[in-house]
């Protein structure tokens, strides 16, 4: 049996692993055994952080700071003007461990903060995403099925370390653009309503239009009519990605005039909750499984079948849409905390 690392300081990216698995849902004890480390030092970041919203390790008595005024203006001009930066690249530049670097920071309101990772908008995308809000703002979202295509990895994303100041977590610049990479993949795609998720279909290699609306016709329409009793008064959203938007995907939805059609704004996740149901079928995974295509696909159908016990879940999702709407706008257009 491994023991335990009995280092005496973490690093600053093995806190934020910590952090980044605990906010995914792993237990402690999974958490210390994904990392190699105690419960007890799990347990101590994790409660640190609930309580201070900080990585940074406490201060030792007696440790005095060894910048002069203009260094110390130097140091934060830095994490400002650059809110990824190493502190211990930073500390190695003036001579200094990376917690005096850090002290600098803090002093200034800027806090060593897990990264968000969220998608990046061009000024014409945020003008989109605030027409369509305005439009549909007050519209009734009981009857929206959602729908989306998704990736998994077996890989989880690695947290990365960001400098910023408190409630700024979703600012453009203190974000990180989302990835389309991995070791294993399994493509999928889904619908979810008010009620509960819907149908989960595997995708076979890169998805066109043909396969869409194969999709659409063999597995949306049966189990929305098994779901519903019926195809009356539905209204599907999905993005306008170029398979969605084809002229033989339009042309299916023409023949199908019981499906009202929203196509969402470009690049925006964020107001598709469906998104956030993908998030919730990911989380807790670690670098321990799954290692095989098959296994992966057995994973993500488990998930996705759990979240039929969780009708509160998908509720709260369709209640937040006036919500991420009202953010849109009040945001000019960029991406939300959703």
């Amino acid at each position: 049996m491994e023991r335990p690392n009995r280092q005496k300081h973490l690093s600053l990216s093995q806190r934020g692993a910590i952090i980044g698995q605990h906010m995914g849902g792993l237990s402690n004890g999974a958490i210390a055994k994904s990392l190699n480390v105690s419960r007890a030092t799990v347990s101590k970041w994790t409660n640190r952080y609930a309580a201070e919203h900080t990585l940074d390790r406490r201060p030792q008595p007696g440790q005095v700071r060894k910048l002069d005024e203009i260094d110390m203006n130097a140091v934060a001009e830095k994490v400002l003007d650059t809110p990824f930066i190493n502190a211990a690249i930073v500390g190695r530049e003036y001579g200094v461990h990376r917690d005096t670097v850090r002290k600098v920071w803090n002093d200034i309101g800027i806090f060593s903060r897990i990264a968000a990772r969220k998608t990046r908008l061009t000024a014409a995308q945020k003008v989109e995403r605030v027409e369509y809000a305005e439009q549909h703002l007050h519209s009734d979202w009981s009857n929206v099925i959602f729908s989306d295509e998704k990736t998994f990895r077996s890989d989880n994303l690695g947290s990365t370390i960001v400098y910023r100041p408190i409630n700024t977590r979703y600012d453009e610049r203190y974000t990180q653009p989302t990835q389309r990479s991995g070791r294993i993949c399994a493509g999928v795609w889904g619908w979810i309503s008010k009620h509960g998720p819907g149908e989960l279909s595997m995708i076979s290699g890169r998805l066109n239009s043909v396969g869409y609306v194969e999709l659409l016709q063999e597995n949306l329409l049966p189990t929305i009519n098994i779901s519903y009793g019926g195809l009356q008064n539905i209204v599907f959203m999905q993005d306008n990605c170029s398979i969605h938007t084809s002229r033989y995907t339009q042309g299916w939805f023409a023949g199908h005039p019981e499906l009202e059609l929203i196509d969402a704004p470009s690049n925006s996740p964020d107001l598709n909750p469906i998104e956030n149901v993908w998030s919730k079928t990911v989380a807790g995974w670690t670098t321990l499984f799954p290692r095989t295509r098959q296994r992966l696909e057995e994973v993500i159908f488990g998930r996705w079948e759990a979240l039929r016990n969780e009708p509160e879940y998908f509720e709260k999702l369709y209640l937040s849409m006036p919500h991420r709407l009202q953010e849109v706008i009040d945001r000019d257009g960029a991406i939300t905390k959703y």
